[in-house]
């Protein structure tokens, strides 16, 4: 299963960010999973727009069968418009806390 990382980026410290989806993506790559982490897309560049960035991460999402959403999704704008596509296009939804195979 390819899976996709989302959760709160903007507004946090950059150490605290790459702590959080290395320790998810670690997580489901234990499992067994092929890991899509948004850090790991594009490269970090302070005059890129969040809407570019969300275009690259969308464009990935795209190709998964599924997205793991990290506890603090429901506070990130990017990490609803992640959940809201990938309902859409019926991937399955797991939620940190209860990702139980």
């Amino acid at each position: 299963m390819k899976i996709y990382v989302s959760g709160k980026v903007s507004g946090l410290e950059r150490n605290v960010v790459q702590q959080k989806f290395v320790y998810s993506c670690d997580m489901l790559r234990d499992l067994g999973c092929k890991v899509v982490n948004p850090l790991e897309i594009s490269e970090f560049d302070e005059a890129k727009t969040w809407e570019a960035y969300m275009a690259d991460d969308l464009a990935e999402l795209l190709t998964c069968d599924a997205i793991y959403m990290q506890a603090d999704w429901g506070q990130s704008r990017g990490a609803r418009v992640e959940y809201a596509v990938a309902r859409e296009l019926g991937l399955e939804v797991f939620y940190e806390g209860d990702f139980n195979w």
